[in-house]
Parts: C-alpha cells; sequence; structure tokens
C-alpha cells in the first residue's frame, strides 16, 4: 500500500550511499521508492552530484550510467530551483541550496546524511537521516 501521505526528497549523499551499499536504509528507502511504495523525489542538480561523486569514487561510466537509471527508477526528478529564488535560505554549505530548495518546492522531508545540512534545513522544513525517514513509514 502506498503511503501518499508522505513525500521525500533524497539528497546526494543518500543516493550515494544506497548505490555503494554503505547505508542499509538509504538503499531500503530507494528500493520503496522504486516499488512505489513512497514517493520520492530528487532534481537535476542531485543527479548532477551523483554523476561526479561516482567519478570521483573512481566508477567506470557505465556502473555510474546504471545508478542513474536506478536513481530514475526510484525517484521523480524535478527540474531546477532558479537561482534567483535561493536568496531567502541562509546555510553554511551554499551549495547546498539546490537541494534544500528542492525540497522546499516539493513540500518534501529533506533527506541527508549531511549533518550540518540537515541542522540548517530544519529551519525551513522537516529533515531527517535514512533511519529516520524509515521510522516515519513504519518499514
Amino acid at each position: 500500500m502506498k503511503n501518499t501521505e508522505l513525500k521525500f526528497f533524497i539528497d546526494t549523499t543518500v543516493a550515494i550511499s544506497a548505490i555503494t551499499g554503505r547505508n542499509k536504509d538509504a538503499w531500503i528507502l530507494l528500493d520503496s521508492g522504486k516499488k512505489r511504495l513512497i514517493s520520492l523525489f530528487v532534481n537535476e542538480f542531485v543527479i548532477k552530484e551523483i554523476r561526479r561523486t561516482l567519478k570521483e569514487f573512481d566508477f567506470s561510466q557505465e556502473n555510474i550510467n546504471y545508478a542513474i537509471d536506478y536513481i530514475l527508477e526510484c525517484c521523480t526528478v524535478r527540474k531546477n530551483v532558479p537561482k534567483a529564488k535561493f536568496s531567502k535560505y541562509v546555510i553554511q554549505d551554499k551549495n547546498d541550496i539546490p537541494i534544500l530548495s528542492g525540497a522546499m518546492q516539493e513540500s518534501a522531508i529533506l533527506v541527508t546524511e549531511d549533518n550540518p545540512l540537515k541542522i540548517d534545513a530544519k529551519k525551513y522544513l522537516v529533515c531527517v537521516n535514512p533511519s529516520e525517514a524509515l521510522k516515519r513509514l513504519s518499514i
């Protein structure tokens, strides 16, 4: 049965943890999105960051493409929020504003493993790690 009330915006750290097998809860969360049990979202910025990070991890282009295809099966991809709307967000790492603004635009719970982002994002929306997200779903 799909949980249509909760929407989650997945950041790069969670996607990378799931893809690399570093965090089982992140994998379960993405797999639940793939099975359409929950609604997961990313934006174009997150997809670009996933590609760049996997390249830094020396993934082959074939494996990067496979990983991106998997993310696309699990999540709905949204366009990036225009940079003109970034000024309303005051956070430590300005590079995280596209992620925060994407979650805000979607009215979703932000799922991240980035603790500074998690602390800053709580000024604007609900922000959890993958384990906390699963607890909200009782998965």
